[in-house]
């Protein structure tokens, strides 16, 4: 398979172990490790394209019966040399290479399309999502209840760039859409037209695992202006990327090639060498051709080492570009992982105060003989796992008027804090609204900063006021004042648009650090707070 995908890039590409010139450009790499008993056990084929963009690298690695299972791994390494915009795709013959040898996932089959899935097949694909032999993901999508061309072309799309990265199903109809959900449970169900990545480890009896696993709707996906859709495969992608290699691949070892080739340069030079020495001292004719022939082969030696040198050098210089990677990786995972530990701190901080608060007040009601208050039946609702769920769940907020652009809120989706960020943001939000209907009932004096100072009404929702900022710096207006001004009511503004300062920060670090920008008109004409903007954090003076 992989010899047809290069034969039909280059017309004809040698397999064969060793390093290929196929053209200025290309180089093309094989190796192979074989058992003892000389039966070929692994294979290595690199391709290598020094184009003036970018030089790209496509690595196929395979392991063969019977040592272990068969195994197949497919990279592509992209180093751009900073001539242009590069959008690298996935190379074709991942795709051929699923089509060709069937691959499975634990329990799952790998294909290019979405398997589909009647009433009778959803306690195994409910195995399937639980197998805890399962390395990669599984998107899960049900079909709409009404016939949708844009709907099906998307998840067709879809599907083909998930194809190799995650095991894909569809659930056919409704019927299957109700089995589905009463047999893994409602946390974790789809609803006709939406789409479900399921990440490892499922716990369908844990509800709150439910929103690890993203869930898309299908007004998302079909609608024309949206291309979230693509996301679902950004996120297959990333996760199959950072999936463990199945054991027979992470320890396959090769043969040292360069050690191969100094060793029958030497065997080479020394035969030429015995050949001449070999010769009558007094059959110069003889021994003039002979040395001739050793010159020959030296030089061919010379050339082919020159070769192998710059070769080398090439390797290592995209290895040290490949370390350079690594290390701003580790540097972004770190930075992230800092950020997330600093939100789960605050978190932490809130419930621990949210608890000292419950236990006196336990306490108080106990003290006054009223023990059956202190229980409290009602549960809690969840917190929205994306920011696409908070935008469908802004009815409920009815002392907020949402005029922010809704693009702008739901791309924060796209980044791996997203869940916790909307979270954040949903908790902010209701602040507000608790602020704003506080207000209306005449309980606050002052604004929404001495709000969540002083907890002026026992029912107040707070917000952390170390992540409260009630204006900007001139110097902040000055610059870049414009990027501050949000849609607002015409009531408050003819124009539609108004500046808006007043700010909840969702994040403290890194360059997205989202921000609730919103303008105060709970005593004004609306008697609402005006949120303007959901979305990544704007310039300001500590921007870099």
């Amino acid at each position: 398979m992989t010899g047809q995908w290069l034969n039909g890039k280059f017309k004809s590409a040698p397999l064969e172990t060793g390093t290929h010139f196929l053209q200025d450009h290309v180089v093309l790499a094989s190796q192979a490790s074989y058992h003892e008993d000389g039966a070929e056990h692994g294979l290595r084929i690199q391709l290598r394209e020094d184009n003036p963009e970018a030089t790209w690298r496509v690595t196929v690695t395979a392991v063969t019966p019977p040592a272990a299972e068969q195994a197949v791994c497919v990279s592509l390494e992209c180093f751009d040399n900073g001539v242009t915009v590069l959008r690298p795709a996935r190379p074709a013959l991942v795709e051929q290479l699923v089509k060709a040898l069937r691959p499975r996932d634990g329990l799952a089959r790998l294909t290019l399309n979405a398997q589909a899935v009647t009433v009778d097949g959803v306690e195994a694909l409910v195995d399937i999502l639980c197998d805890p032999d399962r390395r990669l993901p599984v998107v899960v999508a049900a079909r709409p209840l009404q016939p949708d061309p844009v709907w099906s072309q998307r998840l067709k799309t879809m599907m083909i760039k998930c194809a190799g990265d995650a095991s894909l199903y569809l659930l056919e109809d409704a019927a299957a859409v109700d089995a589905f959900r009463r047999t893994i449970g409602v946390h974790h169900g789809v609803r006709p037209g939406s789409v479900r990545t399921f990440l490892r480890e499922v716990d369908p009896a844990w509800p709150a695992d439910g929103p690890r696993h993203r869930l898309l709707s299908g007004a998302r996906i079909s609608t024309q202006t949206d291309s979230v859709y693509t996301l679902v495969a950004r996120e297959v992608q990333r996760h199959a990327r950072g999936a463990e290699l199945p054991e027979a691949l992470r320890t396959l070892v090769f043969p040292d090639v360069q050690q191969r080739k100094q060793d029958e340069r030497r065997a080479a030079q020394t035969a030429a060498r015995t050949q001449v020495q070999a010769v009558p001292a007094l059959a110069l004719e003889k021994e003039l051709a002979a040395l001739k022939d050793e010159v020959s082969v030296l030089t061919q030696l010379l050339t082919e080492g020159d070769r192998d040198l710059s070769e080398a050098r090439r390797d290592a210089a995209l290895a040290e570009r490949t370390v350079q990677l690594l290390r701003e990786n580790l540097r972004t995972t770190s930075k992230q992982f800092e950020e997330e530990m600093e939100a789960h701190l605050l978190t932490l901080e809130d419930v621990e105060r949210a608890q000292a608060e419950a236990r006196i007040l336990r306490q108080r009601l106990h003290g006054q003989g009223r023990h059956d208050e202190t229980v409290v039946l009602e549960p809690t609702q969840a917190q929205p796992a994306s920011f696409e769920e908070l935008v469908q769940r802004r009815d409920e907020l009815e002392h907020v008027l949402l005029t922010a652009d809704l693009t702008v809120t739901q791309s924060l989706d796209d980044h791996e804090l997203a869940r916790t960020w909307a979270a954040k943001a949903w908790q902010g939000l209701r602040s507000l609204d608790s602020y704003a209907e506080a207000q209306k009932a005449g309980l606050v004096n002052g604004g929404y900063f001495q709000f969540c100072m002083t907890t002026p009404v026992a029912s107040a929702r707070i917000f952390p006021v170390k992540q409260i900022a009630m204006g900007e710096t001139e110097a902040t207006l000055t610059a870049w004042g414009d990027e501050r001004i949000f849609p607002a009511p015409e009531e408050l503004d003819p124009r539609g648009r108004m500046q808006m300062e007043a700010h909840l920060k969702l994040g403290s670090k890194g360059s997205i650090s989202p921000r609730i920008y919103f303008y105060d008109d709970s005593r004004g004409v609306t008697g609402k707070v005006v949120v303007g903007y959901i979305g990544p954090h704007l310039t300001n003076r500590k921007t870099s």
